[in-house]
């Protein structure tokens, strides 16, 4: 036999503690299109459709907003310490940067299309 407390049970008329399984991350786009899409906040609810209308009523009150997005804090994959070596090496590709590609690529392009135009001519 079991003592007080042994029971794993709950009576239905009352609220089930919150676990890290109920929030979800709020990503919202305000002001109008081609604006940014951010992280606003987080919200808690039982199921995507009620953290959706949590965050609508919670963060949209105030200004327009064109994109509500909530996503289940337990899908998202977040980076360690550890991960910080692994995440800064993409500075070292240059061709990542920017101005990829080379002056000397584009000299090159550019001379290739030029003589495209003599053959043409």
């Amino acid at each position: 036999m079991g003592g007080i407390g042994t029971q794993q049970w709950r009576r239905p008329d009352v609220p089930r503690f919150p676990d890290e399984s109920d929030v979800f991350e709020v990503f919202a786009q305000m002001g109008g299109s081609g604006r940014p899409i951010q992280h606003v906040g987080s919200v808690r609810g039982a199921d995507p459709l009620l953290a959706w209308q949590a965050a609508k009523e919670i963060y949209t009150r105030r200004e327009d907003c064109s994109l509500l997005w909530v996503a289940p804090r337990s899908s998202f994959m977040m980076s360690e310490r550890e991960d910080l070596s692994v995440l800064s090496r993409g500075s070292s590709r240059r061709y990542r940067l920017p101005k990829y590609p080379s002056a000397h690529r584009r000299a090159r392009s550019k001379a290739e299309s030029a003589s495209d135009e003599v053959e043409a001519s």
